[in-house]
């Protein structure tokens, strides 16, 4: 379940960048493709977890949590690369600011949850 609210969580952070009013030109390409990038490894991870591939839990645990370290990076950081897309002076709406921070908070209990489940696994050996 946290595997499947992450995805849904980057789904809609990565649709709403084409439906704010700067649209998804004004993002840099590094921007654009890390979040492609992201977004492909996402969907590989559930497609993992839904299989049940025995390492799921390890892959989902880098996913989760490495998904929200680079969103924290990107929207709340200052600017620092070209990586950046600072949310703070865009003057976003709600909608925006939600489903950002709903990526950060999936990705980090994804990354808590698959944590644990690969703790189980390894007491289970």
């Amino acid at each position: 379940m946290a595997n499947v609210a992450f995805v849904v969580a980057v789904v809609l952070h990565d649709t709403d960048h084409y439906r704010q009013a700067r649209g998804i030109g004004a993002l840099t390409p590094e921007v654009r493709a890390s979040g492609t990038v992201v977004a492909l490894i996402v969907v590989a991870g559930l497609a993992l977890t839904l299989f049940r591939h025995p390492q799921a839990p390890r892959v989902a645990t880098f996913i989760g949590f490495g998904a929200a370290v680079g969103v924290i990076l990107a929207h709340l950081a200052p600017h620092w690369s070209a990586f950046s897309d600072p949310y703070w002076p865009l003057h976003l709406d709600a909608y925006s600011w939600s489903v950002m921070l709903a990526e950060i908070v999936t990705g980090l209990v994804l990354g808590i949850v698959s944590l644990q489940a690969s703790h189980v696994r390894e007491v289970r050996r």
